[in-house]
């Protein structure tokens, strides 16, 4: 079995899963004159950490067969089991260091079968603090004068035992179970999305400041996208500021907004030619929308619109390009980040609306904008706190039933904003208006920390928003390398992929987490974009400007990998 499974590596992951598929296909009836392989576990023995979540599959187990766990009372201080009879799976959760055996009994007409397995679980390993510069939302700014469209109310606390209140993120270097091994596995013969199928779609972003430099014009990149992944996003190329036609606005005879689509059909129709699927982003968001599209006549030279003129021109930009991509393109775009990055937690720059979440209403910094005074939400200014619950019922009137319908932000795991993110999302399923939240963990090699129980964690994120029951979506991943690149630091940043790629399986629903995770978007493709000329530098992703793959695709890929393995 080893020799044909390595075998199957090398020509592609394709295959692979297909011979476990056929594997998992074949019966094990108790038919006269068949003898029939004993029911058993994987493996034979494990390693745990305290705290961690592990599992083992199972092999041989027939239909209606009876699973039984047993355990001695040192063996129940140890470790936590639970059987998963769907998926065949032993799951582990670490108590207290020491080793321990756990036993399942297989019975079936009669007939019983014992595997046994020897379980080690260690002590929990403790991360060392090492302070880093941070970028994040600016502390405080004087607001632009705006008139507030409602008083703010009190805020009540998010009701979960994890989003504990603290001042600012602790900086460390995220714990590793143990070192990374070197690579193992050829990447050129696998394919990122075969490995986790099973689990979620996974993405890389079409990058590209306006049409010419979009990453479908580099072989290379195009040729990544094919062979890897089935899903997508145009990180600038679907925004408002590249679609609204101005001149065309302006003599439009109703007038309405009007869309040009050159910038996004192209990568609509590759992905429609290739089966990969594609997250709208973004409908609505307070930047990269242009000015002129908030005032009267579309002209900044008058007063701002109001509001019923406003909601007027949101209905027939979201019917323009919400029906342009589903008439023309049937089945590619399976979701939207229907409003982004409107929660906001920075001093004098929100207002607190009727639900009790802190809205923005001016931005001086955020993400990768900065500007020299603050800036007013242009939604917010003409619409008030409305316009967030409007964009979601318009977003539902257009969009095919099949299409999902998101809210998607950065920093989701701060515990001030998450709690906000919260009371939101919370206040829009009350009205069946969201089916997601998008998560940017679009973050450093040494921040924020991942697998952790503390406050700030994104385990600790990813449960929060599982209680609402949403689905979640990883949708704009890096791990940004600051100074120069060193050996360490590639090997930090591979770490990082592969513990954030570790704690999605395990969190994920499928492997007996608590999280609906549907997808994960790895917000670029190459490092240095090729097509921003030399001058361009950045360490992100998975692949080098010469679309050779880093050490981190190893990092990424590697716990797929080894669930493969484990199921084998």
């Amino acid at each position: 079995m080893r020799k044909t499974k390595t075998a199957l590596l090398a020509i592609g992951m394709v295959f692979v899963l297909a011979a476990q598929a056929a594997a998992g296909a074949q019966t094990t009836a108790y038919a006269a004159g068949k003898k029939q392989k004993a029911p058993s576990l994987a493996k034979k023995k494990i390693t745990v950490t305290a705290g961690k979540k592990v599992f083992v599959q199972a092999k041989n187990v027939s239909a209606g067969m009876k699973v039984t766990v047993k355990q001695n009372t040192s063996s129940k201080k140890c470790v936590k089991v639970q059987w998963k009879s769907k998926k065949k799976r032993l799951f582990l959760t670490g108590k207290k260091q020491g080793s321990c055996q756990v036993k399942l009994v297989f019975i079936k007409k009669k007939k019983s079968y014992t595997s046994v397995l020897k379980v080690t679980v260690k002590s929990k390993k403790q991360p060392v603090s090492t302070p880093v510069a941070t970028k994040g939302p600016a502390e405080s700014f004087p607001p632009e004068s705006i008139p507030p469209v409602n008083t703010p109310v009190s805020e009540t606390p998010l009701p979960t035992e994890s989003a504990t209140p603290v001042s600012t993120p602790k900086v460390t270097l995220a714990p590793t179970q143990e070192p990374s091994p070197k690579p193992t596995y050829d990447v050129d013969a696998l394919s990122v999305k075969d490995v986790y199928k099973d689990y979620f779609l996974v993405g890389a972003a079409i990058n590209g400041k306006d049409e010419p430099t979009m990453a479908l014009h580099h072989e290379g990149m195009a040729n990544i996208l094919k062979k890897h992944f089935n899903s997508t996003t145009l990180s600038n190329l679907m925004k408002p500021e590249h679609l609204l036609d101005e001149a065309a606005s302006k003599a439009s005879a109703d007038g309405m907004p009007v869309c040009r689509f050159d910038t996004c059909d192209g990568a609509l129709q590759f992905c429609m030619d290739n089966g990969i699927k594609m997250r709208g982003h973004t409908l609505v968001w307070h930047n990269q929308v242009p000015k002129w599209f908030f005032f009267e006549d579309y002209d900044t030279e008058k007063k701002l619109a109001d509001a019923a003129t406003m909601e007027k021109r949101m209905d027939s930009y979201f019917r323009q390009v919400i029906t342009h991509c589903q008439d023309n393109y049937p089945g590619v775009v399976y979701c939207w980040d229907v409003v982004n990055e409107c929660v906001c937690v920075d001093k004098n720059s929100y207002i607190v609306t009727s639900g009790g979440w802190k809205l923005r209403a001016t931005t001086l910094e955020d993400n990768d904008f900065t500007h020299d005074t603050p800036i007013s939400n242009y939604w917010y200014a003409t619409m008030g706190e409305t316009y967030v619950e409007k964009a979601f019922e318009l977003a539902r009137k257009y969009a095919d039933k099949d299409v999902k319908l998101f809210y998607n932000d950065y920093n989701v795991f701060m515990t001030e904003k998450m709690e906000n993110i919260y009371k939101m999302a919370e206040e829009l399923k009350a009205k069946g208006l969201i089916d997601g939240i998008g998560l940017q963990p679009t973050v450093l090699i040494n921040w924020p920390k991942l697998d952790s129980m503390e406050a700030g964690s994104f385990r600790v994120c990813l449960e929060t928003y599982a209680k609402l029951g949403l689905e979640l979506q990883v949708t704009e991943l890096s791990f940004k390398m600051n100074g120069d690149e060193t050996e360490e630091k590639l090997q930090i940043q591979s770490d990082r992929y592969e513990e954030f790629m570790r704690l999605l399986l395990e969190e994920d629903s499928d492997n007996g987490g608590p999280c609906n995770i549907t997808s994960v978007t790895v917000f670029g493709i190459c490092d240095d974009y090729p097509l921003y000329g030399d001058d361009f530098k950045q360490n992100l992703y998975l692949w080098d400007k010469f679309c050779d793959p880093k050490l981190c695709l190893h990092g990424f890929l590697r716990p797929g990998m080894q669930l493969l393995e484990t199921q084998g």
